[in-house]
């Protein structure tokens, strides 16, 4: 996942001529903490696929929206998009995510602090938007709608964004499913075992939340014997004690249905796909969202 929105000081240069960055009066912003998102960095290494992209998925992002020749806005610092691209500016909540996770700044990509929901970027100056989870990064029916409002915003006519997409499924998994699931070897690792707990425990109402406390506390309690769990997985305990960065967090992350998503994205844009991301653990939970035709208001 990356990092979240929050209200930062916006810096007052831009990636390219033509990409003015303009603060905007802040709205919808959640109670979130940042510290959450500093805390996330020192575990990136040891993310792993549904968390993070594969290349099958990003060769998906590529195919779908033709980067090559686009100028690009990024949700986020993820890594593995920053490559793509002819000029690419990434926007993200956490300094300490820029400097511990993006790839770097060069000529064509830069990254700066600044907040999803009131996006530092001029109206209808990007080809593309691009992001990795950020729709499940916020924590609400009206955060979701706020940052769909953004992305419609900044794209250019014509401009297409997509999106990977955590969506939990329309019948949720019960929990003692989940743990016989995995003593039986069905769970290809421990992040694609998070994911599961946070779509179970995942509220049923608008905003579709759980807060990360929540799921730590879940998974403890199905598996309070972390070295025996390590040891019927082959799952490292490095690997399951990055749930950790969980501990004392105020963060919620949301897992709306994909059918709710949808629903959501349609007011903003005309043309709404759904583009499977690969073949990686959780994947038929971890589409595409590829929305053209953005609607400006």
């Amino acid at each position: 996942m990356r990092a979240t929105i929050g209200l930062l000081a916006y810096p007052t240069t831009s990636i390219k001529p033509g990409w003015k960055s303009k603060a905007r009066s802040p709205e919808h912003q959640p109670a979130c903490m940042t510290d959450h998102w500093d805390n996330y960095h020192r575990h990136w290494k040891l993310l792993d696929a549904p968390l993070r992209p594969t290349a099958e998925t990003v060769a998906v992002f590529d195919r779908e929206l033709d980067l090559k020749n686009a100028d690009t806005l990024l949700l986020g610092v993820t890594p593995e998009l920053a490559i793509l691209s002819k000029s690419m500016l990434a926007i993200d909540q956490s300094a300490t995510m820029i400097s511990g996770v993006w790839a770097g700044n060069n000529a064509s990509r830069r990254a700066i602090a600044g907040n999803w929901l009131s996006l530092p970027v001029d109206q209808a100056s990007v080809d593309a938007v691009i992001g990795d989870g950020c729709l499940s990064a916020v924590d609400s029916r009206a955060a979701r709608d706020a940052l769909f409002s953004e992305i419609a915003r900044v794209l250019k006519p014509g401009g297409h964004a997509a999106i990977r997409v955590f969506a939990r499924p329309e019948v949720a998994d019960d929990l003692h499913s989940i743990e016989a699931t995995v003593l039986a070897g069905g769970v290809e690792n421990f992040h694609a075992l998070k994911w599961r707990i946070a779509m179970a425990c995942t509220t049923r109402d608008r905003d579709q939340s759980v807060s990360v406390q929540t799921i730590r506390a879940t998974f403890d309690s199905l598996f309070p014997d972390r070295v025996a769990l390590a040891q019927r997985t082959g799952w490292t305990i490095a690997s399951i004690d990055t749930i950790d960065v969980y501990a004392g967090s105020a963060t919620k992350y949301s897992f709306a249905t994909l059918a709710t998503l949808i629903d959501e994205a349609r007011p903003w844009f005309s043309d709404v796909r759904v583009v499977a991301s690969g073949s990686y653990p959780l994947a038929e939970r971890c589409p595409l969202l590829v929305l053209g035709s953005p609607r400006h208001r």
